[in-house]
């Protein structure tokens, strides 16, 4: 048995390399509410109703939120979508980069997607069973 010391992910922190352009961008095409933007206009607290919030940091450095592997970039930040066809659809719609789309693997329907600052994130389904 183990004692619980931390109670959940409150946050995740993405550089971002114009704060208002990529704030307004989270809103329109994926929900987010604004929270709270620091007085300097350099960092901005999102939401969801539900999950850790968003932290927007703008910086001119050469920094995203996703890693390099041996094949190729993976994103750090993963989201659920209760309809991730809908999503899809206005993501296009709204010209953003969609990377590959993979339907039914067992696990559902995801792809990956990269922000005006291109942060790539991937998107999923609930899980099924």
């Amino acid at each position: 048995m183990y004692d619980v010391i931390i109670n959940r992910v409150s946050h995740v922190m993405i550089p971002v390399k114009q704060l208002t352009q990529s704030m307004d961008w989270y809103v329109e095409n994926l929900g987010f509410q604004v929270k709270w933007k620091r007085g300097d206009n350099k960092m901005v607290i999102l939401e969801l109703p539900t999950g850790p919030h968003f932290f927007l940091w703008e910086t001119e450095h050469d920094t995203f939120a996703h890693f390099q592997l041996k094949d190729g970039i993976t994103p750090v930040i993963g989201l659920e979508a209760a309809d991730i066809r809908t999503l899809l659809k206005k993501l296009r719609n709204n010209g953003v980069r969609i990377g590959e789309v993979r339907e039914e693997r067992g696990e559902g329907m995801d792809f990956e997607f990269f922000d005006p600052s291109g942060n790539m994130l991937v998107v999923h389904e609930p899980f099924k069973g």
